[in-house]
């Protein structure tokens, strides 16, 4: 995407998430850090130690997050995403080298599914065509290399959408928002904010 249209994007995206009024007011006071109290698992940044990574969607930001608790950062094609948090690869596609914004693409997004040991599960979407690093059955830890971003699947640009899915009481998954470790703290990430990668403690 050129400059100047991705500087447009971001722009936009500061005014619709500032005058935003999300649907649940507990996700605004988590990213606002109104709520102390929280026993929630801590992630790592999805990225290099040390890097710096700019969130352009957070949770429920109106472009395409409209109703999900999802984050997307926006990274050049070919960044290495790296592991949030240990555990067992349960699906592993690398071989679309389609994308675009058009619900033709929905199925086309090379992606990488991780189960934790409490059983939630990280998404990592949107990867480049033979940008996978893992295999399905593979066990990561927190921190390892995984793949390469890219820009397949639902996308206007290229840019690593990340979800947390935690099990329901009847067996499905729902999404759940994830505190991260950052040189800022411990926190909710926020849309248009940049974050440095620091590592899990």
């Amino acid at each position: 995407m050129p400059k100047l249209i991705l500087f447009i994007y971001v722009m936009c995206n500061a005014f619709v998430n500032y005058a935003q009024q999300p649907t649940v007011n507990e996700i605004v006071d988590l990213k606002r850090g109104k709520i102390k109290e929280d026993s929630s698992f801590v992630y790592q940044l999805p990225f290099e130690l040390g890097t710096k990574r700019r969130v352009v969607q957070a949770a429920y930001s109106k472009l395409s997050h409209k109703g999900e608790i999802a984050l997307d950062f926006n990274v050049k094609k070919g960044t290495t995403i790296c592991a949030a948090r240990g555990g067992v690869v349960v699906a592993a596609y690398g071989e679309s080298n389609r994308g675009g914004v058009g619900n033709e693409y929905l199925s086309d997004g090379n992606h990488i599914i991780i189960q934790h040991a409490d059983g939630s599960r990280a998404l990592y979407w949107h990867l480049q065509y033979k940008g996978v690093l893992v295999q399905q059955g593979d066990t990561v830890v927190t921190g390892q290399k995984i793949g390469k971003s890219g820009n397949t699947g639902y996308s206007a640009f290229p840019h690593l959408h990340f979800e947390i899915n935690a099990t329901t009481p009847n067996g499905n998954y729902t999404q759940v928002p994830a505190r991260f470790y950052t040189n800022k703290g411990i926190v909710y990430l926020r849309p248009l904010k940049k974050y440095k990668v620091v590592k899990a403690r």
